[in-house]
């Protein structure tokens, strides 16, 4: 929520857990916050790749994701948002 370069350095420094999309996120930006709302899947894992990091999806209890195993998802209603969390 800061921004994503300060993201990219708390991974550097060891963060190891990337949330993703908020959708329409209200705290921070009533209280003046610049930062994009969202953030696509290919942008976070992109920023996670640019710190030197590997990006993995996680289920809630922190197992890995194979999404050649599940079923395809019907289309979200915005295209442009996803909500996941990208662990390194």
């Amino acid at each position: 929520m800061l921004s994503p370069s300060i993201a990219q350095i708390a991974l550097r420094f060891g963060a190891n857990d990337l949330d993703g999309t908020v959708v329409e996120e209200k705290i921070y930006h009533d209280a003046g916050a610049k930062t994009s709302e969202f953030t696509p899947r290919n942008e976070l894992e992109r920023l996670i790749r640019a710190a030197g990091r590997v990006p993995v999806e996680r289920d809630t209890l922190y197992h890995p994701v194979d999404r050649s195993k599940l079923p395809p998802l019907p289309p979200p209603t915005r295209p442009d948002l996803v909500s996941l969390t990208l662990n390194v």
